[in-house]
């Protein structure tokens, strides 16, 4: 069951397990004409999303195994701001105290180096990538509009319905280490249900199954 996508979809959402044969795994807008299932973009496959209309299955990205292993952020007032409005937000982090960076989406590589990530949609919704800054034990700022997958707001991560609130619960989050690190431990345990190594399989067996 291959997974293909770009090397960034594929380092966050890949399986590095994944047997050469059965349904092929598309992630994002990667073309591929054969696919059977396609993790949000667009193209070939029946879709799965965490929100949207004629979705096969309501849900986010798998997350790579690997991703638990991730270690903390070396700098702990690092903060990822990926959002429609992200300037404005990162510029009032960094007036804040906070080393705020944008970027246009979510990678490897700056999911390693933030302790938090402001991780927002224009639908206000939870980001189709929000398990993976979960199971990476960071503290993820996010709008719990629609779906939450069981995640509670407080819990498991710290939902927001506004930038300025994002603002205020990201700084908070960067002051206060000590007190989200239970909201880190069970983030990274609900994020357990959706690694790879469980998802692909589960979904091969519901095609093979014809559900």
């Amino acid at each position: 069951m291959p997974v293909v996508g770009s090397q960034e979809d594929r380092a966050l959402s890949g399986w590095d397990e994944a047997p050469a044969d059965g349904p092929v795994f598309a992630l994002g807008d990667v073309q591929a004409a054969s696919a059977d299932v396609r993790f949000a973009g667009a193209g070939a496959g029946r879709l799965v999303a965490p929100h949207g209309d004629g979705l096969w299955r309501r849900a986010p990205r798998p997350v790579r195994d690997e991703l638990f292993a991730l270690p903390p952020a070396a700098d702990p007032d690092a903060v990822l701001v990926i959002a429609p409005s992200a300037e404005a937000i990162a510029r009032d982090l960094d007036e804040l105290g906070a080393r705020a960076s944008t970027a246009p989406r979510l990678t490897l590589d700056a999911l390693r180096a933030a302790a938090v990530v402001v991780l927002l949609a224009d639908t206000g919704a939870f980001p189709d990538l929000g398990m993976c800054v979960l199971a990476a034990r960071r503290v993820l700022v996010t709008g719990d509009a629609g779906p939450c997958f069981g995640l509670q707001s407080g819990i498991e991560f710290l939902g927001v319905a506004t930038p300025d609130e994002a603002v205020e619960r990201a700084h908070l989050a960067r002051l206060y280490p000590r007190a989200t690190a239970s909201i880190k431990a069970m983030g990274a345990r609900a994020a357990r249900e959706h690694r790879a190594s469980l998802v692909y399989p589960r979904l091969a067996a519901d095609l093979a199954a014809g559900a």
